[in-house]
C-alpha cells in the first residue's frame, strides 16, 4: 500500500492537512517535532485493514496552518479537526510533542477517547511562557537554518535512532525530517517547553498505555516515571511498556514490535 494521499479539512477558517486510509473504529496519530504525517507509514500499512487510521500535519508542518503557541490550543484544534471530518470516538496516538497534545485534549476532552497511547512522551518542559529557549533547541532551530533540508534530516534521523539503526530507516526517517518547516518546527518546541500536562492528567478516565525506547535519551527514562506518576489510579487500565534496543523513533526503528504492542493494546478496548 502506497502512502496515502495528503487532504486539507477547514478547521474554523484554520487549515489541517491530514492522511486517511482504511476503516473501522477511528485511530488518530499525532507525530514529533522532527515527522509529520508521512511519519506513520508503518502504521498506515499494518492497521488500515482494522482501523481508519487518520495523522495530522500538525499546525505549522505539511500544508497545514500556524496557531497560537499553546499546548491546549493545539489540543482545541484537535478537537475541531476530528469534528471536522466526521470523527467522534477515538483511539488517540501522540508521539513525543504529539503526546504531549494527546494527552492535554485527553484530559480536557474525555469523552473522546477510546484509549490513549503515550509514545515516547512527557508531560511537557514546564518552561515560564516566553522564557529562552533551552540550547538544544536553539541548536536545533540553527541547524535548519544552517544546513540543507536533508542534511539536517540526516542529523535529526541520527539523534533519535539507536545505534546500529538500518541505514535504510534512517535516510527514511531524514527524508520526511526534511520537510520540516522552520515556523513550525519553532512553534512546536514551544509548546514541548511551555507544556506541563500534570494537572490535566488528574482527569484521565480510559485506558493508557505508555510506550518508551529504552535506548531514548530524547526524552528520559525520569521523564517518562515522571509522566506515569500523573496518570491516576482512577484509569481502567495503565500499560507501560519499555521496547528494547531502540530509542526515540520505534514507530520506525522497530515498526513490527511497535504495532504489535498497540494491537495487544486495542485489543482491551474492544
Amino acid at each position: 500500500m502506497g502512502m496515502p494521499e495528503r487532504k486539507l479539512a477547514d478547521v474554523n477558517g484554520i487549515k489541517i492537512s491530514y492522511r486517511q486510509v482504511g476503516a473501522g473504529p477511528d485511530l488518530v496519530l499525532l507525530h514529533g517535532l522532527a515527522g509529520n504525517a508521512r511519519t506513520w507509514e508503518k502504521q498506515f500499512e499494518s492497521l488500515a485493514d482494522c482501523y481508519r487510521v487518520t495523522a495530522w500535519d500538525a499546525p505549522g508542518y505539511g500544508l497545514s496552518d500556524l496557531v497560537e503557541i499553546d499546548a491546549e490550543v493545539y489540543a482545541d484544534i484537535l478537537n475541531e479537526f476530528i469534528k471536522s471530518i466526521g470523527i467522534d470516538k477515538i483511539i488517540l496516538l501522540g508521539h513525543s510533542m504529539g503526546g504531549i497534545i494527546a494527552g492535554n485534549f485527553s484530559g480536557r476532552y474525555p469523552q473522546h477517547v477510546r484509549g490513549l497511547i503515550l509514545s515516547c512522551t512527557l508531560l511537557g518542559r514546564k518552561q515560564p511562557k516566553g522564557q529562552s529557549l533551552d540550547p538544544k533547541y536553539v541548536a536545533r532551530l540553527k541547524q535548519l537554518d544552517d544546513l540543507s533540508p536533508i542534511e539536517y534530516g540526516r542529523i535529526r534521523a541520527k539523534t533519535m535512532t539507536a545505534p546500529g539503526c538500518d541505514p535504510v530507516i534512517l535516510e527514511h526517517f531524514a527524508g520526511i525530517a526534511a520537510e520540516t518547516r522552520r515556523e513550525g518546527l519553532a512553534a512546536a518546541i514551544r509548546v514541548v517547553s511551555e507544556a506541563d500536562n500534570e494537572i490535566t492528567f488528574a482527569n484521565l478516565n480510559m485506558p493508557v498505555l505508555v510506550i518508551a525506547g529504552a535506548l531514548d535519551q530524547t526524552v528520559t527514562r525520569e521523564s517518562t516515571e515522571d509522566m506515569i506518576a500523573a496518570v491516576p489510579d482512577t484509569v481502567p487500565e495503565l500499560t507501560v511498556n519499555y521496547l528494547p534496543g531502540v530509542a526515540h523513533a520505534p514507530y520506525m526503528e522497530d515498526s513490527e514490535t511497535y504495532n504489535t504492542v498497540i494491537q495487544e493494546f486495542f485489543s482491551t478496548l474492544r
